[in-house]
């Protein structure tokens, strides 16, 4: 079955309910506590089911430790593991094939200037997780435990989507008069 075939399956199939953010969001939280659930019970952390912060720090401290042989620090449950945490990589793929399935899928171009301002918004993004304990999902499954810090966090990333928000419209209206 082709992309375009397994496309229009999907759009026959799938009511307007399914495809609405919130449905989707509803799905990922289940699926997030459901790993949630799995992984303590195979020894994991508390709020670790899904967190792309964590696991991509996972990832890339256990393939540094199988390539090069180091000792960088690893969540217990990827110390035990016999291969990296592959969540974030399995999140790419299957965003790369929504998009390509979605036909949403474009390459944009840029100067120098943006390229470099999204990889510092980035970065900045990562440290803040790392430092605060994590991603917003992480965050979400640590503010059901009861954690106040996990709270602010949440807000503070709401703001700074707001703000993101409001300079990304500003942009698009300078380059559309």
């Amino acid at each position: 079955m082709g992309i375009c075939s397994l496309r229009d399956a999907v759009c026959r199939h799938a009511s307007p309910l399914a495809r609405h953010p919130a449905f989707l969001g509803a799905v990922i939280g289940i699926l997030a506590a459901l790993m949630q659930s799995l992984l303590i019970t195979a020894g994991g952390p508390e709020a670790y089911g899904f967190c792309v912060a964590c696991h991509t720090r996972d990832l890339v401290n256990g393939m540094t430790n199988i390539l090069a042989g180091t000792a960088l620090a690893l969540a217990p449950i990827s110390k035990n593991a016999v291969l990296p945490v592959m969540s974030v990589a399995g999140v790419l793929i299957g965003a790369h094939v929504s998009a390509r399935v979605n036909r949403e899928h474009v390459v944009r171009r840029g100067n120098a200037r943006e390229y470099l301002v999204s990889f510092a918004g980035g970065f900045s993004v990562f440290v803040l997780a790392m430092l605060f304990g994590g991603c917003p999902y992480r965050a979400a499954l640590r503010a059901g435990y009861g954690d106040f810090i996990a709270l602010i966090f949440i807000g503070a990333m709401a703001l700074g989507v707001i703000a993101g928000t409001v300079l990304l419209l500003k942009k698009a209206e300078r380059e559309a008069s």
